[in-house]
């Protein structure tokens, strides 16, 4: 029996739909604001759909876009949104062009602001009590999908495939912090299959399309994929959706799984910014 694909979507409406009430609710306006270098397309993309959820419940939404050689400009724009009280959230979008100080850049970002959960001070306080601490995006999402489908990591082998600090770093951490037993697979790990055949639930953010495959899951898995980029005119993730759905259990696709889910984990980071 092919596995049952996930509605990131459905569960994304959902959520948005409290949300927008929280939002309609509020004394004054929320504003989130987005900063992209370069002229990568795929990062542009992403801003206008996070623009578009975000003005569905009703949240202001600015963008600015750099050329990838004004680094002090972006830097100046950062100081500036930092201390403007108008503006409760701020996000770069990433990656960065080549030589760009990222680190420095993220510095320049408040925690109160701070919805990506990617400034040094905002890391450090969720790595030191990922309880109490805001949850980045990624893990936000992943327990929206947890929460919707009654998925219990308690004790339950997780593989997660991928290591960056986006999605891999931070769901490794906070799986652990919820007593789940976790292998965190890298491109230096040796016989990564035999690591995730053994994993009830296997996690990927690589970026290589269609990398896990049926060889890579056991019978009845959940499988949950953050990957996003395009095969010729296709957008595909890391899960080669076809072998997979054969074997798993639950099943994230791409386009329309992890996708809405972040960007909704970002838009309920601002709400819960901004209530602090």
């Amino acid at each position: 029996m092919p596995a049952t694909l996930i509605n990131g979507r459905a569960i994304a409406d959902e959520i948005l739909s409290g949300l927008s009430v929280q939002v309609l609710a509020m004394a004054s306006p929320l504003q989130l604001t987005a900063i992209c270098v370069g002229d990568n397309e795929g990062l542009k993309s992403f801003v206008r759909i996070k623009q578009k959820a975000a003005q569905s419940i009703g949240v202001q939404f600015s963008s600015y876009f750099f050329d990838a050689t004004k680094e002090d400009e972006a830097r100046q724009l950062l100081k500036f949104l930092a201390s403007d009280d108008a503006v409760q959230g701020i996000f770069v979008e990433l990656p960065l062009p080549s030589g760009w100080d990222s680190t420095a850049l993220m510095k320049l970002i408040p925690t109160m602001k701070d919805v990506d959960v990617l400034s040094p001070a905002s890391e450090d306080a969720f790595y030191a009590n990922a309880d109490d601490a805001l949850l980045p995006p990624a893990v936000r999402a992943l327990r929206y999908v947890i929460d919707a489908h009654g998925i219990s990591v308690k004790g339950v082998r997780c593989a997660m495939v991928g290591a960056g600090n986006l999605v891999g770093k931070p769901v490794a951490h906070w799986l652990t912090s919820q007593d789940a037993l976790v292998d965190v697979i890298d491109i230096e790990t040796e016989h990564p299959k035999e690591k995730t055949r053994l994993a009830d639930i296997v996690i990927t953010a690589t970026g290589v399309p269609g990398l896990i495959t049926d060889e890579w899951i056991k019978e009845g898995a959940t499988v949950i994929d953050y990957g996003f980029g395009k095969k010729g005119d296709v957008y595909v993730g890391d899960v080669d959706t076809m072998s997979v759905q054969k074997k798993a259990g639950l099943c994230t696709p791409v386009p329309g799984g992890m996708g809405p889910l972040v960007v909704t984990a970002v838009l309920e980071n601002l709400l819960l910014l901004a209530v602090r």
